[in-house]
């Protein structure tokens, strides 16, 4: 019997569904296509525009890609130094397809992190970006339109700076600080978009138990009321 999907993404053609040891790939209507064990704790997946290729990330370090119409692995790669990388985050793809951006965190008692770009043509790093800034962690990433808008903070001895914000160029511009609580939940409602709305997704995330007095009403979040929120970074980014 298949266990519960962490994440469940879905385009008009595929759907990709993580269980950490197994990848699916399913038509839309949910029938299974292919599936593949190229790694293990693999759970966080993200679409290519085109539809036809999708990127796997496993919290060992190593990135799968696959190539969806030909049911195969085309790529695979190490993106983190640590081999239990549970710190990096869902891949995202540029919106001309051409880039493949990921959060990494590194080794260290107090590790930073940061974002790689990697050429969708052969899969090699093109771009480094924030690797020896000490004080700078992301959580999470999403693309409106052209603009990549991040979610992190500036790591401080007497307590960290929260902060949403656009990367233009090379560089963060526009930050626009947040107070803990809407980090809290947004950290954990991106993560839950990210991988589809699952159950189990949402069973795992700190908005299970999260009062929604630190984001709305004096009542526990339930996943529908995640789904109706549609939470945005460039959203929030614009509401600050």
């Amino acid at each position: 019997m298949r266990k519960p999907f962490m994440s469940l993404i879905a385009n008009d053609r595929y759907q990709i569904g993580c269980t950490g040891q197994t990848v699916y790939l399913l038509d839309a209507s949910g029938n299974e296509l292919a599936k593949f064990k190229d790694m293990p704790y693999a759970y966080d997946p993200a679409f290519h525009p085109s539809g036809e290729i999708a990127a796997v990330y496993g919290n060992t370090g190593m990135m799968a890609v696959y190539a969806l119409s030909e049911r195969r692995l085309i790529a695979k790669f190490r993106v983190s130094a640590a081999s239990d990388a549970q710190t990096d985050r869902v891949p995202c793809f540029s919106p001309d397809g051409s880039c493949l951006y990921h959060i990494e965190g590194r080794k260290g008692d107090r590790p930073n992190s940061r974002l790689s770009v990697y050429s969708t043509a052969d899969y090699q790093p093109v771009l480094r970006l924030f690797e020896k800034e000490p004080k700078n962690i992301f959580e999470c990433m999403e693309f409106d339109g052209e603009t990549l808008f991040l979610l992190g903070y500036f790591r401080k001895e007497d307590g960290n700076d929260y902060f949403v914000t656009q990367l233009l160029g090379e560089s963060l511009q526009n930050v626009k600080p947040l107070d803990r609580h809407t980090y809290d939940f947004y950290q954990s409602a991106m993560r839950v978009k990210q991988a589809g709305f699952t159950r189990e997704a949402f069973k795992w995330s700190a908005l299970s138990f999260m009062p929604a007095e630190m984001g709305a009403s004096h009542r526990e979040y339930t996943l529908d009321d995640l789904k109706r929120m549609k939470p945005s970074l460039a959203r929030l980014w614009e509401e600050i």
